[in-house]
């Protein structure tokens, strides 16, 4: 990919602008989140001090986000960039293979996790056993600083075969600064656990962000459902939200700018597909929600790649909507003109397709062109 979509980079794209000489709609950068400039042809360099400062600066925390950027120098002049950042996989690191283990796996897969099961038995992490996981490792659990790595892109669910193992997984465990990390137990043995623990001199506020008993009350009772209950804790924790009954009215949820979508696989699958189709010459565009209102079924950062022929990989929400995008990307291929255009989803027209959204979104649409900047660097 030419460094495109190295880990903790964001793409850049102009979107907007006003008082600009010259057009600069749809030209790119490529930014590390340690403020690096790697490539592109967006050349005003106030406005790449300002991005990299502002990605730098929220490289923790990075969304998807939509900026307006403004010439200090001449106020007239500001640019509207889109933000886009790329993070490592979503890495679900579960230790021990049991029969809890099963139905983790299974469902994190579906939530676009890729998923690495430990075990120190061999028969408990057979292929038969744990389907389309990403890896499965046999070694002791004292051994596994050896064969993995915990960074901030990890999910840690400890389900070993025993207490005394989980215990030694924690210790391992408490010093990195994992997304999320949680162990399984009642909770007589996770208090005792975690006196012992601190006797040990493992301080209480680290062990304060450890979820233990781990998973939400949903009064699970089964393997499966012990499963959904750890899963919706994961993406509470993950999405920020309150985990409140939708029913009373209230979510809860922490208010993320613009209300945008984190990058899944199939929006990065986008952006891949978008460089190869640059790279080769193919006639194409990428459409990107960049604003919501109202329900909406999907959220900004939501992408679809239109091919002339016809062909779509992703999905900004289907229905009449993707439609219209559709049909618009064509005149983005033929003009290579790069717009933002709107779409009003009325309520009656979502009751009529089955949808439950009646909201208004703004998609910027693309020629893949576009992308030949941070291929080549911004040389011609």
């Amino acid at each position: 990919m030419n460094g495109v979509l190295e880990r903790e980079t964001a793409i850049v794209t102009v979107i907007g602008q006003e008082g600009m000489p010259e057009n600069l709609i749809g030209q790119k950068k490529v930014i590390a989140f340690n403020g690096e400039v790697k490539s592109g042809d967006m050349k005003l360099p106030w406005l790449e001090e300002q991005v990299a400062a502002l990605i730098r600066g929220n490289a923790a925390n990075l969304r998807f986000q939509i900026e307006k950027f403004f010439n200090l120098e001449k106020p007239e002049q500001s640019v509207t960039v889109m933000i886009d950042p790329y993070l490592p996989p979503r890495q679900l690191i579960i230790l021990g293979g049991g029969h809890i283990a099963v139905p983790v796996a299974s469902i994190a897969l579906l939530l676009d996790y890729q998923v690495t099961v430990v075990d120190d038995r061999p028969e408990y992490i057979s292929a038969d056993r744990f389907p389309g996981v990403h890896r499965r490792i046999c070694c002791s659990f004292h051994d596994i600083e050896k064969v993995l790595s915990f960074g901030p892109e990890c999910s840690v669910l400890i389900v070993t075969r025993g207490h005394k193992h989980d215990l030694d997984c924690l210790r391992t465990l408490i010093k990195y600064p994992v997304a999320y990390l949680g162990m399984i137990g009642s909770r007589r043995k996770i208090e005792m656990a975690r006196q012992q623990l601190i006797q040990e001199g493992i301080e209480s506020e680290k062990l304060a962000r450890v979820y233990m008993p781990v998973g939400l009350d949903i009064g699970a009772e089964t393997p499966a459902e012990i499963a959904v209950s750890i899963a919706a804790e994961m993406i509470k924790v993950y999405r920020g939200g309150s985990a409140n009954s939708l029913k009373t009215g209230g979510t809860g949820k922490i208010a993320h700018p613009n209300d945008t979508e984190m990058p899944s696989s199939a929006d990065i699958e986008v952006i891949q597909n978008a460089v190869k189709a640059c790279r080769e010459g193919l006639p194409a565009a990428v459409a990107t929600i960049v604003r919501t209102a109202g329900s909406t079924p999907r959220k900004a950062g939501a992408k679809m790649l239109i091919f002339r022929e016809g062909r779509i990989i992703g999905t900004i929400g289907g229905g009449c909507g993707e439609s219209e995008v559709r049909l618009e990307a064509f005149n983005v291929i033929d003009d290579l003109k790069p717009r933002v255009h709107k779409i009003s989803l009325n309520a009656d027209i979502a009751a009529s397709e089955g949808m439950v959204c009646g909201g208004t979104m703004e998609v910027f649409i693309e020629p893949v062109s576009t992308f030949s900047g941070i291929l080549t660097g911004g040389e011609e």
